[in-house]
Parts: structure tokens; sequence; C-alpha cells
């Protein structure tokens, strides 16, 4: 039994018509007992009201989803996965959830490239890299696309080409369905297809006045609605623009739109209604069209610019391609097809006569042979477990993340600092210790969940952090209610956590926002000097970001090093055989600065940066772990090497979200599970894996209490404890176990231990 994976009608777009099309010829093809079903990816929160053959939905955003469809998969009938593929459809950054399910999954999976890329950004080669490894074999449509993914170094035995397939329409005369459409007496060129600037319809209404001078009787009938995303972020104002054009032109007459979404039965008609079929798309980057392929399939004269699939699909003279943007080549080419019934004809019949092997039919008997090879090929081998992440990371379920909370600690001008129980205390006003922490999580957010909250918080924080910037590039940390300063210059710890927050944005936050925390990030290196452990270790992780953005970038690879040297050298004036640590005492955040030295063996390349950081880490988490659980040190009177017990009270969740955070990047620089299992460990103690066994956040909003007291929670939810909470639970969401990712990140040279 086959399972399909993609979008799914009544969504409309091109893939969803595409996962219908196959899942009606693969189940007319096999038993009754063997007919397929789909999982629908959902993008709008009030779902669609699927057909019966859609068994489960995942909604785009919710990386729990994911991992719950894994799971149905493993424990359904299911032989193989069919994944109809293209970056935008799937959540994460480039569609990187998707990842989660297929590592997984145990049936075999076959992929469907419905866009392959010729220079995809990192987060698309990272996701690329991930598909290929997890996918028994890659589908694509045309042989340009089988060589661009050899190219890409991706084994020539694991591409195979199918056609995208075609209704199977009878070669008629198109006069015979004309007068349905109001075009009886009139030839007629046909575009259809979801509308949107990219695919060039300027170009051809521009060509009609040139064609309607030759030819009156000429009508150019645009079908298809515009693009749901265009629609729902600019309305119709592209379609306006279009019909604005055609009345300019004097084209009313001759240029006629049906703004809907067609049925299949609909389209077959208006397909047999036209003589010439155009795609005048703007660039050649496009390597399937499957409106193109159904003109061909279905006997028509095709005139196109010549992007990558029309050149593959209209050679031997099946159809005529003309340059980008040249509505003049359009026109004469469409003039010399009506100026000569007979070429016009036998430039149908060769495309028809071509079109038979892309016909439904055909192209459900190549998938389904293509099915049965691959599950006999994973028959001879040891089968595939769910990757190893999923069952340390994923053991139990994630939570969602909810910033119902961080949306009530802010205000109209930033994050207020602390809280009473639930309540907001305007008493303390606000600090940039806390927006910086902030930036990273609605970022982070913003990158994984596309909630548009996210947005708007890292707007709100980003501004604040701004104001709080001096003219020589420091941060003032702390504000009153009524936005007076209460200090001239921050702690150090500030200044290096504005650059960590900072840092986070210019490499991964929207382009405009990047580009403004680079000015601000780059007004301060200018004259930043760590002065202490914590200041000098935050500023290395928005070091960090910036090389992960800018590797090229000597003054802050050369501040990088001036950094790692100086925690370094205070690690070898403190370290001891019992007492590998950076001070004499664990007191408050500690995590950020093995942490540190993680990132700085990264990027630097040093040995003993990484020796380092691995001694400092295993012994961070031989103090705070206790049986099977986190155990974090306590703020009476912290930990100290002459200190016989660490005190246990009061726990913190900085230190939880630190020990998250540095278990990650100890897992990405060496792969050893055993940071896996700590990651895990340490983001438990929020749930409840702590001394006294009690949950530390309400789930249902993200807020988190300050601390954890011998007689249990401290219930005021301040920012910095909600701040935390959410950095480890979207940091497990985005971690990304594979051998690929870590190649990604970069390896540490110190090798894993245990």
């Amino acid at each position: 039994m086959i399972v399909f994976l993609g979008t799914y009608p009544p969504r409309q777009c091109g893939i969803a018509t595409f996962t219908a099309d196959m899942y009606a010829a693969i189940g007319a093809e096999v038993e009754p007992d063997q007919k397929p079903y789909v999982i629908a990816v959902t993008n709008t929160p009030e779902s669609y009201a699927y057909p019966p053959e859609v068994r489960l939905e995942i909604r785009q955003h919710r990386i729990a989803d994911y991992r719950a469809t894994a799971d149905f998969v493993n424990n359904s009938p299911a032989t193989a996965l069919s994944v109809q593929h293209e970056y935008g459809i799937y959540g994460g950054p480039a569609g990187r959830y998707l990842l989660t399910l297929l590592r997984r999954v145990h049936v075999p999976i076959v992929t469907t490239m419905h866009t392959v890329l010729a220079q995809p950004d990192p987060e698309q080669k990272r996701v690329f890299d991930g598909l290929q490894k997890r996918s028994d074999m890659l589908v694509v449509m045309t042989e340009r696309g089988r060589q661009m993914l050899l190219e890409q170094g991706v084994s020539k035995n694991k591409v195979v080409v199918i056609p995208h397939g075609v209704p199977d329409l009878p070669f008629v005369d198109p006069n015979f369905y004309k007068e349905k459409f109001n075009v009886a007496g009139k030839k007629v060129i046909l575009t259809f297809g979801l509308i949107g600037p990219g695919k060039g319809l300027e170009t051809m209404i521009d060509a009609m006045p040139i064609i309607v001078e030759k030819h009156p009787d000429v009508a150019y009938l645009i079908v298809g609605a515009t693009h749901p995303e265009l629609r729902r972020q600019h309305k119709e104002e592209y379609r306006i623009g279009l019909q604005r054009q055609v009345r300019r032109l004097n084209l009313d007459d001759h240029v006629i739109f049906h703004n809907r979404f067609v049925t299949a039965e609909e389209l077959a008609e208006f397909l047999c209604s036209a003589e010439i079929y155009v795609t005048p798309y703007p660039n050649e980057a496009q390597i399937t069209s499957g409106t193109l392929a159904y003109a061909v399939g279905s006997g028509k004269a095709v005139v196109s610019t010549p992007y990558w699939h029309a050149q593959e699909l209209l050679a031997d003279n099946r159809g005529i391609l003309v340059p980008f943007h040249d509505s003049n080549a359009m026109a004469q080419a469409v003039i010399g097809l009506l100026d000569n019934q007979t070429q016009m004809h036998a430039m149908r019949k060769r495309a028809y006569e071509y079109g038979r092997d892309m016909v439904w039919r055909e192209v459900a008997r190549s998938y389904i042979g293509l099915f049965d090879r691959v599950c006999r090929i994973r028959q001879k081998r040891p089968v595939r477990q769910a990757g190893r992440v999923s069952t340390i990371i994923s053991a139990k379920m994630l939570p969602d993340p909810h910033l119902d909370h961080i949306q009530a600690m802010t205000d109209g001008f930033g994050l207020l600092r602390h809280a009473v129980g639930p309540v907001p205390d305007y008493g303390h006003g606000y600090c940039v210790d806390d927006s910086a922490r902030a930036l990273v999580v609605a970022t982070k957010a913003l990158r994984l969940t596309q909630d548009e909250k996210a947005l708007a918080f890292l707007q709100r924080f980003l501004a604040f952090v701004l104001f709080c910037q001096r003219e020589d590039g420091q941060f003032r940390n702390f504000l009153t209610i009524d936005r007076r300063f209460t200090d001239e210059i921050g702690s150090d710890d500030c200044q290096g956590r504005a650059l960590w927050g900072l840092g986070y944005v210019l490499a991964f936050g929207p382009r405009a926002m990047a580009a403004i925390a680079k000015g601000a990030f780059d007004r301060r290196v200018d004259s930043f000097q760590a002065k202490s452990l914590r200041g000098a270790a935050y500023s290395m992780l928005g070091l960090h970001y910036y090389l992960t953005a800018y590797p090229g970038a000597v003054q802050v690879r050369t501040l990088a090093r001036k950094i790692a040297g100086i925690l370094a050298r205070t690690h070898q004036k403190t370290a001891s055989q019992d007492w590998d640590w950076f001070e004499a005492a664990l007191t408050y955040d500690n995590g950020v600065v093995a942490q540190a030295m993680w990132l700085a063996a990264r990027h630097l390349e040093d040995e003993d940066f990484a020796e380092v950081a691995a001694r400092t880490t295993d012994f961070l988490f031989s103090i705070t772990t206790r049986d099977d659980h986190i155990s974090l040190v306590g703020n009476d009177g912290w930990h100290s090497s002459d200190r016989p017990t660490k005190p246990h009270f009061d726990q913190q969740p900085v230190d939880a979200c630190g020990l998250v955070e540095l278990a990650k990047v100890a897992y990405r620089a060496t792969g050893s599970e055993r940071y896996l299992r700590w990651m895990r460990m340490a983001f438990d103690w929020f749930l409840g894996d702590n001394d006294l066994g009690v949950p530390m956040v309400d789930l249902a909003t993200g807020r988190c209490y300050d601390g954890l007291t011998p007689n249990g929670p401290n219930e005021n939810c301040g920012a910095e404890s909600t701040l935390s909470y959410l950095l480890a639970l979207l940091t497990l969401t985005e971690v990304s176990p594979e051998e690929e990712d870590r190649q990604a990140f970069g390896h540490a040279t110190v090798p894993a231990k245990g």
C-alpha cells in the first residue's frame, strides 16, 4: 500500500493537483485492498474539507505533527511513502521539518522533486542533503533535472526520470468546444494555472495587439485563480494590474480572464477548445511545468520561452521557443502558426504522439514499478530504524511553543523584566539582558514556526535594544517604565548578551532586520573588550553567529580568537584534576562558558579549545546529573571546589536552558549520543524531571516559574525564566542529528568519549 505525502485538494496549488492525479491513477492500477491513502500538508488554521482518501493532515508549522505522522505511517499497512517535495510546503527553514518525519519512517521513501535548484542557499542545501540521504529513490520529471542532481553529487543509481502525468484527452477539433466558453468562431490561445508575477503574462498581453492586427478573430484565455499566497498578502492587485494592461491596450474583446480554480473536467474542455498554448515564463529556472505537460499531452501547438522544462519538452519541433521578455517574438511565433494551419496541425500531432507516454496511466505504472523495486531492494538490507536522535530527543513528545506569556509581558515599548505570579510587574521596568535573549527566541520561533506573533515581537525587541545603544556603540541596560535609564553603561554581561541577540538576528532574521542588527553589532564590536567571564562567553556566541553569516569577517574572527584565548587562559589558571572549570565556583548560567569554547573551536579550528570545551562540558554535567535527572546548582551559596556538597536550591531556569544549549553544540561537534541524552534530560527539568518532580512550566501559555525552591516552584513568572524555557524548547525542536548536519556545523577535532 502506497502512502502519498503532499498538499491535496481542495487546497489550490499545483502539487495538490499532482498528488490527487497520482492517487487516482495508481488507485486505478492496484487491487482494491491495496488502494493508497493520502497525508495532506495544511497551511491554514481551519484546515480543509478533505475527501475520504486523506487519512491524516499535517499542520505545516507544527513539528510535533511530523513526528506523529511518522508513527502513524509506521503503524499502518504502508509499504512505501511517496513524498511530493517542494521547499515551501513543509514547515521549518526551507521545509526542514520534513526531515524530522523521514528520519522516523521505516518504509521505503520515494521522493518526487517538483523543484531542483541549481544554486540552493545554505538552508535549502542542508534540507536537500538530508532529503537525498533519507530517500531510497529520487524522481525528477526531466532529463535536465536528473543531470542537475548528478552534478550535486547524487548517485546515478538513485535518480530516475518519470515525466509529469497528463490526462488522456482525445486529439480533437477545437471548434467543437469553443461555444461553451463564448469563443465560437475565434482562434483560441490559452494559458492556465495559478496566476502570479512569475508566469510572465504581461509579455503575452503586450504581444496581443500585434497578433490582433493580423488576426482580429483571436481570443486569449487566461484561466486560473490568483495564487492563494499572493492573494493573501496582496489581495487581487496583480490580476487587477493585468486587467488594466488589457484595457490600456484596447484588448477587452480579445483577452478573457476566467478567475477561478477549475476542475479537471473543466480544464480538459478548456484545453480541447484551444489551438495554441503559451507559457511566457520570465526566466529559465523552471525545471517542471505541469501546465506545459498538459498542453503537450493534449496536442496543442505551444509557444514558450526557453525555460528548462520547455527546452526539453518542445524539442524536435514539438513547439516553438522564443526569447524571454520578447513580446514581438512571441507575437510573430503565434502569427506564424495561425498563418500556416498545416504547420500548426503537424506540430500538434507531434506533441500529441509524444505525450502518449505521459498519460497518467503510463506514469502510474512507472511509479508502481519503482515502488516495487525499492521495496525489493530494501528487503535485502537490514531494516532502517528511526534515527537515534528521534528515540533520544523525542522519547516524549515535545510541547508546542506558545508565546502567550511573552505577549502578556510585552507592552507597547518593550519586554517587562519581572512578574508577580503571572502578572507583569511594571515596577522593575525593562532591560537589555532580557531583550537580547528575547531576540534569539523571537528569531528562532519565526524560523521554526512562521508565527506572525514572533515577527511582531522581533520588531519590538530589536527596536528596544537599538534604543538602548549609545553613540559609542555600548549599551545601557536598565530602563524604568517611564523610560528613564538607571545606568550609564550596562554590565559586561549585558554587552555580551546584546552581541549574542544581535548576532542571531543578523545570521537568521529577516533580511531587513538582519541588516539593521548588523549595523548595531558593528558599532559595538569596534570597541568591545570582555572583562567578565560570562560577558566574554556571550560575546563569543554573538561572534559565532556573525561568522556563520560572514565567514570572511577578519575583524570579528580576530576578536573571537582573542576572547577564546582569554577563556582558555582563565580555565588553565583555575582548573585542577578534581575541578575542571573556569572559576573556583559554579554559580549562575554556567553552560554558556563551555558552549563558547565549542564555538571557538569550530570557527578557529583549534584543538586546544576543543579539548577545553570537552573537558568542561563533561565536568559540568557530572556535577548537575543526579540519578536519571538533572539537578542544577542552587544559588544558596553556589558550589565551589572546597565545598563538599553542592546546594540544591534555589535552582534557576536559565541554568537548565544553558545545559540544553551546551549539549546541542557538543553533540553537533562530536556526534556523541550522550550529549543528546543530556540535552533531553536538561529540557525535561522544565517538565518535572527535577529534584522535586514538579513541572516548572504552564504548557498552555509558555509561562515558566522563576525558580525551584525547597517548597516547590517560585510562582513568579518573569521574562528571563520564560525565555529560558522557550529557548530550550525551540533548540530541541531544531536540533539536527544527521551526519550531514554535523558536517555543516563542523567537527571539533577532539574525539567523542563514551
